[in-house]
């Protein structure tokens, strides 16, 4: 294993017109301060103090979208709306925020979840796939995003301790490096058997959900690939991130291939980024593995 020194970037924040080529490129992004109001005190104590429903849970969540949260513990009728409030809050204020850091995003971006993280990253106990402390770059099993990139802010809200961060090399370097390896589109057999079988099984029991394409079934077959594989996991050069409480940080995940070590207690924020809005659409990952396979690997618009 190859770590760069133990650092956190001191350079300022890029402005409007450098963070997009930043964040498209696979450049964490780090505020020493979040840049936007967080939960007061009593708040912060108050959502410090939530559990986790169930231990097949891994995060607390709340879509903007339905206002609706789950993963939680639930106590009482006013701890649910007080969590509700709070989550809905955290969503206003960072995307607020992100609209004025990122204003070539905003009108095409759609809001995805807000998480909230509670437990010890570094005891955590999740089947491979699921693990955070193992290099990926993101695809979400249940929201297939037909190309859309995945913006995501993150805060460190523990009163006392790091979020420990990792990052390696971006999706381009890793797609020339591996794509062969974990099967790219158009090649024999690409699609193995259990894959075909999870995506015919939701289709059947979750009719409404939205169609896989290309793109999304080889991000999620890739993001599995990169946690199984010793050379990038043992070998790879690795950037080590301690950010301190009260910090935020950016990210374009589908191309910044991380993992999280260690902390508990972090808030996050994902977006959907319309594809027609990037500064760099040639270098996103869609018209990468495009190009890598030779063929299209997007559904067309209806």
């Amino acid at each position: 294993m190859s770590l760069e020194a133990d650092r956190v970037d001191p350079a300022a924040p890029p402005g409007p017109s450098d963070l997009p080529v930043l964040l498209e490129r696979g450049e964490v992004v780090y505020y020493p301060a979040c840049p936007f109001p967080l939960l007061d005190e009593a708040d912060r104590a108050f959502l410090l103090g939530q559990e986790l429903g169930r231990a097949a849970h891994k995060n607390i969540s709340y879509d903007p979208g339905t206002g609706r949260a789950g993963g939680f513990a639930r106590r009482s009728a006013e701890q649910v709306n007080r969590l509700h409030r709070l989550l809905a809050t955290f969503s206003d204020r960072a995307t607020q925020w992100l609209g004025q850091a990122l204003p070539r995003y905003r009108d095409g971006w759609r809001l995805d979840r807000v998480s909230f993280r509670p437990v010890e990253e570094a005891t955590r106990v999740a089947r491979l796939s699921a693990r955070n402390d193992l290099l990926h770059v993101d695809a979400f099993p249940t929201r297939p995003t037909n190309g859309w990139r995945l913006l995501r802010v993150f805060v460190n809200i523990n009163p006392s301790d790091e979020r420990v961060w990792v990052t390696s090399e971006p999706f381009a370097r890793l797609l020339k490096r591996y794509g062969e390896q974990a099967g790219l589109p158009g090649r024999a057999n690409h699609l193995g058997w259990a894959s075909r079988l999870l995506e015919t099984s939701l289709r059947l029991f979750r009719p409404a959900r939205a169609a896989r394409s290309i793109y999304d079934s080889f991000m999620l077959r890739f993001h599995h690939f990169l946690k199984r594989c010793e050379d990038l996991q043992e070998h790879g050069l690795k950037h080590v991130w301690n950010f301190p409480p009260g910090s935020a940080w950016l990210a374009m995940t589908d191309t910044v291939s991380h993992a999280v070590l260690r902390g508990r207690f972090a808030l996050e924020h994902s977006y959907f980024v319309d594809p027609e809005t990037l500064a760099l659409p040639e270098e996103s990952p869609a018209a990468l593995l495009a190009r890598a396979c030779g063929r299209p690997v997007l559904r067309r618009a209806a």
